[in-house]
């Protein structure tokens, strides 16, 4: 029983970890200016009009992006939850202190991503409905992926101001894309995919290994 109390709550706080960092996420994920620059100097579109539709739609997309990222972090948090009270009811997980915090945490960020979710919905009605031809596109756009890529730009750009020797919160972004990769080999199905993405979070941990070794020799 000590066994499976141990790996659950270690479940959990990982669940936990990696949703907060999936929430981070959305934080960058509400809209992307550069869009909107390189579109208006691609095309030298002068009338103002178009620059604030070009500007709204990257906004709109924004806010979709953030809806599929705070969609599936309400899912994984309504797994970890229900996989908590089963384990507690079933006896294989005692409700300790350490147990009721980590589930408290899941319950308090679980409402907040609904919430967010709720707010979005609003906000997005009317890009849903004034673009059904992009649908299809909509339903393309997937938390996994949006996930994974945002690790490789965090190791990317870690990796480049290390080149740079600017090392400020590089031992931190590569953590958090290892987490991030972590979570991802929890949720993804294909067999093939979960590989790659040992692969790479191994490399990154090699990384940090590395890094720490530098900073102890020092």
């Amino acid at each position: 029983m000590q066994r499976e109390h141990t790996d659950t709550l270690r479940h959990l706080n990982v669940m936990l970890m990696f949703t907060e960092c999936v929430l981070d996420l959305t934080a960058v994920r509400g809209g992307n200016p550069e869009l909107c620059t390189s579109a208006v100097s691609l095309y030298q579109i002068q009338e103002s009009v178009v620059v604030d539709q070009i500007s709204q739609l990257s906004k709109d997309w924004g806010r979709v992006e953030q809806l599929v990222l705070y969609m599936k972090a309400a899912q994984l948090l309504a797994a970890s939850l229900h996989l908590a009270k089963a384990q507690i009811k079933s006896g294989k997980l005692s409700p300790s202190t350490a147990v009721k915090q980590v589930v408290k945490n899941l319950n308090e960020r679980y409402k907040f991503c609904i919430t967010m979710c709720k707010k979005l919905t609003e906000k997005l009605t009317r890009f849903f409905s004034d673009k059904q031809r992009f649908i299809d596109e909509i339903n393309s756009v997937t938390a996994e992926k949006l996930i994974y890529n945002c690790a490789v730009e965090m190791v990317q750009s870690a990796a480049l101001d290390e080149m740079f020797q600017q090392t400020e919160d590089i031992v931190y972004r590569y953590h958090k894309a290892a987490l991030l990769l972590e979570g991802l080999t929890k949720i993804l199905q294909d067999p093939a995919d979960i590989e790659s993405v040992h692969k790479y979070k191994s490399s990154i941990e090699r990384r940090l290994s590395a890094l720490c070794y530098s900073a102890s020799a020092m």
